[in-house]
């Protein structure tokens, strides 16, 4: 496919002639005497596990930003991505609905044109809208984006799925061909979004950010690199020195404290992360100057979390804490009490219900999703008391095809063979004891696997289970 190039510099003057000009979002106030609703700024990563932050008891990993935001707002500590692979969660993200309610079941699906995502809940409401990064809701990976897919965006800087973080290409708006870009994505990415917080300060605006790291390949610029080279890293207690695959017959996982002799990719992914630290930094920095901070709500998630070998799996789409438990800070300083920190289960479905309740706004009468504003802003105590997960085999791929439930003590799954894993979150966090066949917990198990069921009906998830275990990966010895 043919691809323009530009630097850096050129790109970011391109991109900002193409936001769109002041007066949008304040003209349709004015109009309608509604006066000025909160900014909305919600930035995600790409296979980023929520144990990956400081503020999330790290303290092996350099993030200073994060943490100050945490401080400064609410940290969620049992925030899921529910079926954790990317298309499915982005699907869910942008319409408040179940993967199977839409049809969005595994990654390359995309997005049914006939649902109501928040884009264009927002723009109804006077919103300046912006996209930027990846979006991975085209279809086929190697789709372009095209303009049908934009959905309610008035600004976009996108990209289908592409893992190349190095040389990001973008689909600027309503091009016919992408703009190749020098340079470490989140950076660019970042250029983007403080330039349309510059130009759109004046006017009730929402932007949505999706950074591509720390996905695979691991691999940080060395500048971040740098910044750990006092630092020894140790794998989690969950990951196996020699690799082991946790099922009924392999219940305890041998404990890996000393197992600090695959931390490559660890070192790598943390750099990663620590490169979106300092981007989240600048945007919030931007936001100071152009005097919208505190009636901003801004959030940092990601899409779902990486195994990085624990329980002798790589990647998502498992059931551990590793791939479903996900970054989710939130900061809004006139409506929001900081230094927050809960256990609310918060699924990927709640988050387009919630911060359209956050701006005061209706919610479509599809969305399946909690709306959390009220809990947020302390108004309510009402919460989940479980989340339903899920995901879909899809021809032999990384995960399996299996369903499960967690709640903020337990979490149970099953697959396509019957009973998977189930562990004791408050008294085995690191889940290094399977109480699947364990007879003392037989009755747990049972209800565990009614309440699962229940859910299953009440949803309407009815898709029949086929697949396979995911193989295990060999750690070296």
């Amino acid at each position: 496919m043919k691809r323009k190039e530009m630097t850096r510099r050129q790109f970011i003057k391109t991109a900002s002639a193409a936001i769109p000009a002041v007066g949008i979002g304040n003209q349709l106030f004015a109009a309608t005497g509604a006066g000025k609703k909160p900014n909305v700024v919600f930035v995600f990563a790409d296979q980023m596990r929520a144990h990956a932050m400081g503020c999330m008891g790290n303290d092996q990993v350099i993030t200073p930003n994060l943490d100050q935001m945490a401080a400064d707002g609410l940290l969620v500590t049992n925030a899921l991505s529910i079926q954790p692979v990317c298309t499915p969660y982005r699907a869910q993200l942008l319409t408040g609905r179940y993967g199977h309610s839409t049809g969005v079941i595994h990654n390359d699906i995309r997005l049914p044109d006939s649902e109501s995502v928040i884009s264009e809940q927002m723009k109804k409401a006077g919103y300046v809208t912006g996209y930027v990064g990846k979006w991975h809701l085209s279809g086929n990976r190697s789709n372009p984006v095209d303009a049908k897919s934009r959905r309610g965006w008035d600004f976009w800087a996108v990209r289908n799925c592409s893992h190349a973080h190095s040389s990001p290409a973008y689909w600027l708006n309503d091009a016919t061909e992408p703009i190749e870009v020098p340079g470490w994505e989140p950076d660019v990415q970042t250029d983007l979004a403080v330039e349309f917080i510059k130009k759109k300060k004046s006017e009730p605006f929402c932007l949505f950010l999706s950074f591509g790291p720390p996905h695979n390949p691991y691999k940080a610029p060395q500048k971040y690199l740098d910044m750990y080279k006092e630092r020894k890293l140790k794998n989690r207690p969950n990951v196996p020195a020699g690799g082991l695959s946790l099922g009924k017959k392999r219940k305890k996982v041998k404990r890996a404290d000393t197992a600090g002799d695959d931390t490559g990719a660890l070192l790598q992914y943390y750099a990663m992360v620590t490169s979106l630290d300092s981007c989240m930094g600048r945007i919030n920095r931007a936001l100071a100057e152009a005097g919208v901070a505190d009636d901003t709500i801004v959030v940092f998630s990601s899409d779902h979390g990486d195994m990085l070998g624990s329980q002798g799996h790589p990647l998502k789409q498992r059931p551990w804490e590793e791939s479903v438990n996900i970054p989710f800070i939130v900061r809004y300083p006139a409506k929001i009490k900081k230094g927050q920190v809960r256990d609310w289960i918060v699924s990927s479905v709640d988050v387009m219900p919630t911060l359209l309740g956050l701006c005061n706004l209706p919610l479509p009468a599809n969305v399946e999703g909690m709306d959390y504003s009220e809990t947020f802003f302390g108004k309510s105590d009402t919460e989940r008391d479980a989340a339903f997960l899920f995901n879909v085999h899809r021809g032999g791929g990384p995960g399996t095809d299996w369903r499960g439930i967690r709640t903020k003590e337990w979490t149970y799954a099953y697959h396509y063979s019957g009973d998977w894993v189930m562990y004791d979150l408050k008294n085995d966090p690191y889940q290094l004891n399977n109480l699947i066949d364990d007879p003392q917990f037989t009755a747990q198990k049972k209800k565990l696997r009614d309440q699962l069921e229940a859910m299953r009906k009440k949803l309407g998830e009815s898709i029949s289970l086929k697949g396979k275990q995911p193989a295990p990966i060999r750690l070296p010895v």
